[in-house]
């Protein structure tokens, strides 16, 4: 009769151990690169579109939520603009739209994301790119795979804002 508990509290264990949980802020906030020339002084993100919430029975997800608030600490991170607002009578205005994010299903995985921004100076659009960027997580990250799979979608996301505010640092020069 022992056996057979031990044996649930195991399953039940490794069962909850494997849920799968949404791309992190931290995770997707870069914070290691500072454009040549500030872009702005305040920045209002009108929209982040896409983006799927985490079932957690399922995999892994990035929010529209999570992926906004990664752009606003990277934003300032960067000093491309000095604070992000929520109000709407600024000059800059950024829409996201995360087009899509693959879905790998092996040991080593790769995510792939899409994501298209358009920025706005006084409701004229200034900057238009659809980014594609990836991010690998391996086994030696995280053995559970719903974890590796969390790692590669913050990676991709990472490196998509990144490679963003590397365009707008080259538009501003």
């Amino acid at each position: 009769m022992k056996f057979k508990y031990i044996v649930l509290i195991v399953f039940v264990s490794v069962f909850l151990s494997r849920c799968a949980s949404s791309a992190s802020i931290k995770g997707m906030t870069v914070k290691d690169y500072k454009v040549e020339k500030q872009i702005g002084d305040q920045l209002y993100i009108k929209s982040v579109t896409g983006g799927k919430k985490t079932n957690p029975f399922w995999v892994s997800n990035i929010s529209n939520k999570n992926f906004e608030e990664a752009l606003k600490k990277s934003f300032t991170e960067s000093n491309a603009f000095t604070k992000t607002e929520a109000i709407t009578d600024g000059d800059w205005v950024l829409e996201v739209n995360i087009i899509s994010v693959s879905r790998p299903k092996w040991f080593n995985l790769t995510v792939e994301t899409t994501i298209e921004y358009k920025l706005y100076n006084k409701n004229n659009l200034v900057f238009s790119k659809s980014i594609n960027q990836s991010g690998n997580a391996t086994m030696s990250d995280a053995i559970i795979g719903s974890k590796r799979l969390r790692l590669a979608n913050e990676i991709s996301a990472k490196n998509n804002i990144k490679t963003m505010l590397q365009s707008l640092d080259e538009m501003a020069r």
